[in-house]
């Protein structure tokens, strides 16, 4: 056994949900790949022969269909060998790739097996029928099976001491073996799978243990788990997601700092908002947050470590993937803009209208501008300042509800006053829209809201032909459509006013 590392061991809980995870990902990608392969074949009128005139006498035994299927397990040993994802992602990525491979081949090259036709009667009937299936039709050259066993025991071969080895590589052998005893392939096919197993692990393998692979590999699967978190809480996240992967067709290298970046910030927001729970004050684990970022000091556990170590990989992630200090600076500057919201939460502070505006215009600036370099963009957020305007607004409508549940009080102090003297509770949606102050206050937005609009578009229209200028004219439109739709069917009174007009 090399080192001192047991060759078997039962892996942590967290580690084996995402070895888990890689397994039945592999799984899945292989029923795709290799089945559709299998279908696609099916429409072919025939095949190459590719046996040799001395196969004819290799005996048929149904017995060694057991060893056919045996293959099963010896890839599910990967998970009690590779305990951790990092040792396991190679395996699992060689697998893929031999995978794709193969299915190329099949497509390209199809083969026809020369094999007489096999009754199988007796005890082996259901184990024979079974390891027929796995093998599905026309899939042959080069034989997958010998190709998944070959890299099993090559890759577990580094963590085995002699004995194992010794094992592994015989049962490699006979699932090689077995594929000709049950006539399921040809020699050829046998030796086609054993020369992919050894061609992509060395290829994938080395290039799998590279620790900035590893490390792209963990920030994608973040982003990924982040994103199904925020789409399970508002479905518009799904759409910002695919908004995010669609861009990144073609470049998904240099977009990573689009995705990272969303699922940062956002996941800040949510703890800041209370939508996504941590232990104790929000504040100190965005304050913590921003020192490790600034510092570069180490992760220690401790309370709310998912969230810790979620957001410090994200983040360290988006300031390494810009290009410029300014724009490293503005990320903590936004972030810095944003608990400002907390800070009024907590101390359950009511701001009039002018430090309310500029609260979310700071934030919206900041955000935009970022989004704009991240897209690299010739405009920037200052260009269009009533659109950032009408994007606090928006933003201010349209969680407006959710907002006033969790005590964060974007309706100025004054609207406030005067629906309590009326009688209502401004801290609650239905009630603040009762009363006088509060629909008066709605109504003025309303109309704030629209001249916003009228003269964002004439600044948008000045940007015309600029690269950028597209992503501040889709942001004009999603608050347009919010003025003229959603807003009035959550508040019908607003259409009820003549003084308005639609556009």
């Amino acid at each position: 056994m090399s080192g001192s590392t047991a060759l078997f061991g039962w892996p942590t809980s967290g580690e084996l949900k995402r070895t888990g995870a890689l397994a039945c990902g592999f799984a899945l990608f292989f029923l795709m790949v290799y089945g559709g392969a299998s279908w696609v074949t099916g429409f072919y009128p025939g095949g190459l022969r590719v046996d040799l005139p001395f196969e004819q006498h290799i005996p048929f035994i149904p017995g060694w269909a057991a060893v056919y299927v045996s293959m099963d397990v010896l890839l599910l040993l990967s998970l009690f060998i590779f305990r951790t994802w990092r040792q396991m992602l190679p395996f699992a990525l060689a697998l893929c790739a031999q995978t794709v491979v193969g299915a190329l081949c099949f497509l390209v090259l199809p083969v026809e097996v020369a094999w007489p036709p096999r009754a199988v009667t007796g005890d082996w009937t259901q184990v024979f029928h079974l390891a027929d299936t796995m093998n599905l039709e026309r899939n042959y050259l080069p034989s997958l099976h010998v190709a998944f066993a070959c890299t099993a025991a090559l890759a577990y071969r580094e963590r085995s001491g002699p004995l194992a080895r010794a094992v592994f590589a015989l049962w490699a052998l006979a699932i090689a073996a077995s594929t000709l005893f049950i006539h399921e392939h040809h020699l050829v096919d046998v030796f086609a799978g054993a020369l992919l197993a050894w061609g992509t692990w060395r290829v994938v393998e080395p290039r799998a243990r590279e620790a900035g692979f590893l490390e792209a590999v963990r920030v994608e699967a973040l982003c990924a788990r982040e994103l199904y978190r925020f789409t399970r809480r508002h479905p518009r996240y799904g759409l910002i997601a695919l908004a995010l992967y669609q861009q990144s067709v073609g470049r998904w290298r240099k977009a990573r700092r689009a995705r990272a970046g969303f699922c940062f910030l956002q996941l800040v927001d949510d703890v800041l908002d209370g939508d996504r729970p941590v232990e104790g004050e929000p504040l100190e684990h965005i304050d913590a947050l921003l020192v490790r970022l600034e510092t570069s000091a180490p992760l220690v556990p401790g309370a709310s470590f998912e969230f810790h170590d979620t957001a410090t990989t994200l983040g360290r992630a988006l300031l390494t993937e810009l290009s410029d200090d300014r724009a490293r600076a503005q990320v903590l500057e936004l972030v810095r803009t944003m608990r400002k919201d907390r800070e009024r939460v907590r101390d359950g502070r009511w701001s009039d209208a002018a430090t309310l505006q500029a609260q979310h215009v700071a934030t919206f600036r900041l955000s935009v501008e970022l989004m704009l370099h991240v897209a690299d963009a010739r405009v920037h957020a200052d260009d269009a300042p009533s659109l950032l305007a009408a994007l606090g607004w928006c933003s201010v409508m349209r969680d407006l509800r959710e907002d006033l549940a969790q005590g964060l009080f974007n309706v100025p102090a004054d609207v406030a006053a005067e629906a309590r003297a009326g009688g209502h509770d401004p801290a609650d949606f239905d009630s603040l829209l009762t009363s006088e102050a509060g629909r008066a206050w709605a109504l003025t937005e309303y109309l704030r809201a629209r001249a916003l609009l009228d003269r964002s578009a004439v600044e948008l229209a000045a940007l015309e032909g600029r690269p950028g200028a597209p992503l501040l004219r889709l942001f004009h439109r999603s608050v347009e459509s919010f003025w003229a739709k959603k807003l009035p069917r959550r508040m019908p009174f607003l259409r009820q006013s003549t003084a308005l007009r639609t556009s």
